[in-house]
């Protein structure tokens, strides 16, 4: 008699951001894609830390809705770099990440990374934060990272897996948080909102 395979509880990861896919396929866990676009603006007074983990939290809840089902888990994240207490997001132009890339070069900055999970309608949700050290940069080294055009689209104008590893002399903290999903504690939070592979 052949073992009845129970098939994976419905998982969807509510982002479009092909790091976040690939960092979830890291814990072969199947799952799906849903678009759930939510309005990121920041309230009044609100600190960094409170804002990314709305923001997740929003992100896992309007893909929840979206996909309106009870017996379905979805991850929702956020990730936002701070300089000296300032969060710095994608660079617009050449400029910007110029201007950005001279700030980080030689510093540690501050990566803050919010992970929730929503399942039934209950939220389990986290924070990390993790520091991370730039080499000083060189003019030109700065000229020609940003000819690569890795660092658009990217918080901080930098991608930690990409080219700009070679920048990095240290970090301390979670590396995939730094690529936009914290791993062992997403891990953390399915087993917690009931979800078992």
């Amino acid at each position: 008699m052949k073992p009845i395979i129970q098939p994976l509880p419905p998982l969807f990861l509510a982002s479009t951001s092909p790091r976040r896919s690939e960092l979830l396929k890291q814990l072969k866990l199947e799952f799906s894609v849903i678009n759930a676009p939510i309005e990121e603006v920041a309230l009044p007074k609100e600190s960094a830390e409170s804002y990314v983990l709305r923001m997740a939290i929003e992100k896992a809840l309007s893909g929840f809705n979206k996909v309106a089902g009870k017996q379905i888990w979805v991850v929702g994240g956020d990730t936002a770099i701070l300089l000296n207490g300032r969060v710095l997001g994608k660079p617009k132009n050449e400029a910007g990440a110029y201007k950005m890339l001279s700030s980080l070069s030689g510093n540690t900055h501050q990566v803050l990374s919010g992970v929730a999970v929503v399942y039934d309608g209950e939220v389990f949700s986290t924070l990390t934060s993790t520091y991370v050290e730039f080499d000083r940069l060189t003019e030109r080294t700065i000229l020609e990272y940003i000819a690569t055009q890795e660092p658009f689209g990217k918080a901080g104008a930098y991608a930690i897996q990409g080219i700009a590893a070679q920048f990095i002399k240290k970090i301390e903290g979670s590396y995939s948080a730094v690529m936009g999903l914290p791993l062992f504690e997403l891990n953390q939070l399915l087993f917690d909102a009931g979800y078992s592979k």
